[in-house]
């Protein structure tokens, strides 16, 4: 990061990547402001641990004063503070920018995907936390291992997601590149999926000419991609350099499988968290990890010591034979992964309430919504989260619910949080998984439930 910043203005600074960020850059010497519309938990930590200077809404006296301005992808190019910085000649930089900044000069792994970004993230960084290598960790969530989505740490290593939205991933330099999947997503960007596919291989190609590209054998997305560096395959069902082999289901879904690089079995990892997709994220995690020279004791441990992230399949209880799931799957193939980890774990039924996040998501994967849900026994649609968005005429939750019914489907909506709750309470539920589905704010509404 450039020294020549000695303090630095974050629009939008509540966010789980931005206040990360907010850390990383204190801890380097840099002064931080901040703002958001509101204060939340993420807030009122960087205020408590001194890590920021904040301001409720906008503050004009910190984009004319600051060195540098930096925002979310929330904020839009309109907002008050950035035309005031840019009247004022302040540089300012995206928040995939900064990143890219904080990047230079570390070891950086990054982990890019439509899917499963976080968990391969929090695995691979399990496995060099075990294997003492003292990572620097940015991840878009919490991550129970460290308690925070970040960890400022004394060793070479940067360990960062590598978000595709608005081409955001396109400002890091890896040394190591992982792309987990690629599916549609984000066509309210990159219009089709030739555009994105063209944005994740100018991604590989931003990779170190001596470092290497992780990719997966069993995607179709992946397969589509041409890169013009050192590949390294992972798979189960495709020959890869990297394989699980004589997988087995354990008890509550959880999977364990041998590790076998370059036909070799290296012995068995065990999984902490259920689900066969996270054959996948864990596959990602040890290729990364013998790419970086770790060995495989150190690997096993760190996978097994994975403690998970808050919403990402989060228990948050047991209610006699029932459990209760809080879970970011907001993209039909995540639910439909989700929903087969649900169905994996042996409950007799279970009950998904979803909410839709952002309107162009909604309408551009419409069928597959309706269809994403076949393993639930039941499904409660909320009120579509708009995010950054306005509504579609059309495109709604209660509309949604009612093609699904059309399809056959046992679908309720309900206009609010207190509804949803209110039936959930007076059902006589018994071996019952009930998920929370969704990357907007419905996570209050799971936590009534913990």
């Amino acid at each position: 990061m450039s020294t020549k910043f000695k303090s630095i203005y974050i629009i939008g600074v509540g966010g789980i990547s931005m206040s990360a960020i907010a850390r990383i850059l204190h801890a380097r010497g840099i002064k931080v402001y901040g703002s958001d519309i509101e204060k939340n938990s993420v807030v009122d930590a960087l205020i408590s641990d001194k890590i920021i200077t904040f301001c409720l809404g906008d503050a004009p006296q910190f984009a004319c004063e600051c060195d540098a301005v930096t925002f979310s992808a929330a904020i839009s190019p309109d907002n008050t503070d950035l035309m005031r910085a840019r009247s004022n000649g302040v540089p300012i930089f995206t928040r995939a920018q900064i990143l890219g900044m904080i990047a230079s000069g570390k070891r950086t792994i990054s982990i890019a995907g439509t899917h499963g970004k976080s968990t391969t993230t929090g695995m691979i960084s399990s496995i060099l936390l075990a294997a003492g290598l003292d990572p620097t960790i940015h991840i878009g969530g919490i991550l129970k291992n460290i308690d925070s989505n970040v960890r400022i740490g004394k060793g070479e290593h940067f360990i960062t997601e590598a978000c595709e939205y608005k081409d955001s991933f396109l400002s890091i330099k890896s040394d190591i590149a992982i792309i987990l999947n690629v599916a549609p997503e984000h066509l309210d960007y990159f219009v089709d999926f030739e555009n994105e596919l063209a944005s994740f291989e100018e991604f590989a190609s931003n990779t170190d000419e001596k470092g290497c590209v992780i990719v997966c054998a069993d995607d179709d997305g992946c397969r589509k991609l041409h890169i013009n560096r050192k590949v390294v395959t992972f798979g189960i069902d495709s020959t890869a350099d990297v394989m699980a082999v004589n997988l087995q289901k354990g008890n509550g879904g959880k999977y364990s499988f041998d590790l076998t690089p370059a036909g070799r079995n290296l012995g068995r990892i065990c999984l902490p968290c259920p689900g066969r997709h996270n054959i996948y994220n864990a596959l990602a995690a040890c290729a990364a990890a013998i790419q970086s020279g770790i060995d495989f004791a150190a690997i096993a441990k760190g996978i097994s010591q994975y403690k998970g992230l808050r919403r990402r399949f989060e228990i948050l209880q047991w209610q006699g034979s029932n459990l209760f799931v809080h879970d970011y799957a907001h993209h039909p193939d995540e639910i439909i992964a989700t929903l087969a980890q649900c169905r994996d774990m042996g409950f007799a039924h279970v009950l998904a309430i979803f909410q839709p996040h952002t309107f162009t998501r909604t309408r551009d994967f419409w069928e597959k919504f309706i269809q994403a849900f076949d393993d639930a026994d039941q499904t409660i649609l909320l009120p579509v989260y708009p995010a950054r968005e306005k509504p579609i005429k059309g495109i709604s939750s209660l509309n949604l619910q009612q093609a699904m019914q059309k399809h056959g489907k046992d679908a309720i909506y309900f206009d609010t949080f207190d509804q949803c709750e209110s039936f959930v309470r007076q059902q006589n539920l018994e071996n019952t998984l009930v998920i929370f589905l969704g990357a907007g704010d419905i996570e209050h509404l799971a936590y009534r439930f913990s």
